[in-house]
């Protein structure tokens, strides 16, 4: 028999429900951090974990770059104070020096260098007596004194 699919009451015809199936005991869904996914948190975790460490790495580069600056301005310092130092080094050396010294006493102060006539020794003996040495000038002027009194003598009667 053939229908017409206008005329098709089959259509119309209360269908069979199918029954819903529940599952008994089945846990309800669960609030807070335990709902999302695990993967999410664990990419939260990592991104913290690797912020974090970022952020050690740019404070660290951070307190190297300040000492670095200080060990550079100290190093200055210390070539300064070191240049200094040289230059007193060799002042004090210049002006204690011997010749310096003499140069200086000779030229500035007008000073003469002690002759061995000028030199006394003292010794230490059971007389006190001061033994000085003749130079040639007092020794000529010595012989010119004992010449003189000589020929004084012989000419008084």
């Amino acid at each position: 028999m053939q229908t017409n699919a206008a005329y098709d009451l089959e259509r119309f015809a209360p269908r069979e429900q199918k029954p819903r199936l529940r599952v008994a005991g089945q846990p309800k869904p669960k609030r807070g951090l335990a709902r999302y996914n695990l993967k999410w948190i664990k990419a939260v975790a990592f991104a913290s974990v690797f912020l974090a460490l970022v952020c050690s790495v740019l404070y660290s580069q951070v307190q190297s770059t300040e000492l670095s600056a200080q060990i550079r301005t100290q190093e200055d310092t210390l070539a300064d104070l070191q240049s200094e130092y040289t230059y007193l080094s060799n002042e004090m050396e210049m002006k204690t020096n011997l010749s310096a010294v003499q140069e200086y006493a000779t030229n500035t102060l007008k000073m003469v260098k002690m002759d061995r006539s000028q030199v006394t020794y003292v010794t230490t003996g059971q007389e006190n007596k001061v033994e000085r040495s003749d130079t040639g000038l007092a020794r000529l002027a010595g012989e010119i004194s004992q010449t003189v009194a000589s020929f004084m003598e012989y000419l008084t009667p």
